[in-house]
């Protein structure tokens, strides 16, 4: 039987969203029982409420996880008692006292560009660094947009990291220029072959990796990160 990634390969394991393939998406359980079973690092995502309260979720709407069909921006925090659908939903701050009870646990925080748009990216930004302060030290900002990704260091993030939208001379440009911590990409954006990935100061995590089989081709490419939701798989 062959060895786990991490003792094989020392390759080690991102919780995309938790451990999401298991619990729901997002919520400080499925975080909770990511690192349950062994991984050190997690990833979520993050909008801003209509009153600018940065939540854990993905979509710009709450329908998909939680089943009520309401618009991040048209609700206040403050209002989420009203909503029982919304039980699960934490704020920022509540997965930073959860992320402080795990010292070893580092946390990939994406911000999401509905909430830049709708709030304008020094706003998203500041909030944000705000609502991490408590564990600030174990938080990697993390966005598509690169401008987001910028802004965090202004604004007092330590660690950044950027997902590459498209694996080109113009993303390569991008990346070059930001200089990240770590690169995210997508595997079905990665070219073809067995070539080494860009090369340069930051740390490749290439989502969505479900299978030992395609992990083991990414390492010799210069990987040593994979984010996925089926955790306990990819531990195993």
């Amino acid at each position: 039987m062959p060895e786990p990634l991490y003792t094989e390969l020392n390759m080690r394991v991102v919780a995309h969203r938790g451990y999401a393939s298991k619990y729901p998406e997002n919520t400080i359980t499925a975080l909770d029982e990511a690192v349950k079973v062994g991984v050190e690092m997690v990833e979520f995502d993050v909008q801003l409420t209509k009153d600018g309260v940065p939540i854990m979720i993905h979509d710009g709407n709450f329908k998909r996880t939680t089943g009520l069909d309401l618009s991040v921006f048209e609700l206040n925090k403050k209002d989420f008692h009203n909503h029982i659908d919304l039980k699960a939903v934490s704020s920022v701050e509540e997965v930073m006292v959860w992320l402080k009870g795990n010292p070893r646990v580092k946390a990939f925080v994406e911000i999401k560009q509905e909430s830049i748009l709708f709030h304008g990216l020094e706003k998203c930004m500041k909030a944000l660094k705000d609502a991490c302060e408590t564990a600030l030290a174990q938080c990697v900002l993390i966005s598509f947009n690169p401008y987001a990704v910028e802004e965090a260091i202004k604004t007092g993030f330590h660690q950044i990291g950027w997902v590459v939208i498209s694996y080109d001379v113009a993303g390569e440009k991008m990346a070059r220029k930001i200089n990240p911590n770590y690169l995210f990409a997508d595997t079905e954006i990665l070219p073809e072959g067995t070539g080494k990935l860009w090369e340069g100061r930051w740390e490749w995590v290439i989502y969505e990796v479900v299978s030992n089989e395609v992990a083991r081709k990414l390492h010799p490419r210069g990987v040593d990160i994979i984010e996925t939701k089926e955790v306990e798989k990819m531990l195993s």
